[in-house]
């Protein structure tokens, strides 16, 4: 486990998860702060939701293709259509207070895009520009606990199959129909061999994915336990999450 100490910045994923799951991400909790992570790739689409809110869907899956969920940054021109559509999106917002049944987010949630980047110098730091290689980000609403889960998995290169992950947990407690407060428990870093390669800019790597503050939950679809069920979080960061069920 790594000590609270080492997370004193950082970003907010998420809140609750799906009914009846444990446990990531900015859904579940994680160390300091609530986020949620998703893998990049193919973007299903849930039903039913009103046709405005399907074809912003459809626009913002053709923006997001190859992005991989915007974490090396984004052409300003872009990023401002896919942030444009994120907020028209939110106008067809199926859940106006979602706090106030936090099992509508209950359970498992997987990034899709955010705000969050990692570039230049950090990303040189963390090694990401060469062996070391980002996998899924996921999250874990566990409404039973308050507990959010993020996990975002690492790969690395030139070493026989290392795989591994970054895992924090935070709690999250309702503070109005559309707000949770987040506050970090803990994370880890696993296998051994990655906190090893992370260990001389650990505190880097926490600062960005740190997720404690508050979010604010501004887009549910109407079935939001759907499989393929959208969600859009803002955090007092000023940092947008886009997040899907798998």
């Amino acid at each position: 486990m790594l000590d609270s100490k080492h997370c004193t910045h950082g970003h907010s994923y998420g809140a609750p998860a799906r009914r009846a799951s444990a446990a990531p991400w900015r859904g579940g909790v994680v160390a300091r702060s609530s986020n949620g992570f998703v893998k990049s790739g193919q973007v299903a689409l849930a039903s039913p939701v009103s046709s405005g809110a399907q074809e912003l869907k459809q626009q913002l899956t053709a923006e997001l293709e190859g992005l991989d969920r915007g974490i090396f940054g984004v052409p300003a021109a872009k990023k401002a259509r896919i942030l444009s559509l994120i907020s028209e999106l939110e106008q067809h917002n199926a859940q106006p207070e979602p706090t106030r049944d936090l099992g509508l987010v209950q359970g498992d949630w997987r990034l899709l895009y955010s705000t969050i980047t990692i570039t230049g110098a950090k990303r040189t730091k963390l090694g990401l520009r060469e062996f070391v290689k980002l996998g899924e980000f996921t999250q874990n609403i566990d409404t039973a606990n308050s507990l959010a889960v993020n996990r975002i998995e690492f790969s690395v290169s030139g070493l026989s199959s290392l795989r591994g992950s970054l895992t924090i947990r935070a709690n999250y407690a309702v503070a109005s129909p559309q707000r949770v407060d987040i506050s970090y428990l803990d994370s880890a870093l696993t296998p051994a061999q990655l906190q090893k390669i992370f260990e001389a800019n650990l505190d880097l790597l926490l600062s960005i994915f740190n997720p404690e503050g508050h979010l604010d939950i501004t887009y549910l679809d109407a079935q939001p336990d759907a499989p393929g069920a959208w969600r859009v979080g803002r955090d007092n960061k000023g940092n947008v999450f886009l997040l899907q069920r798998p």
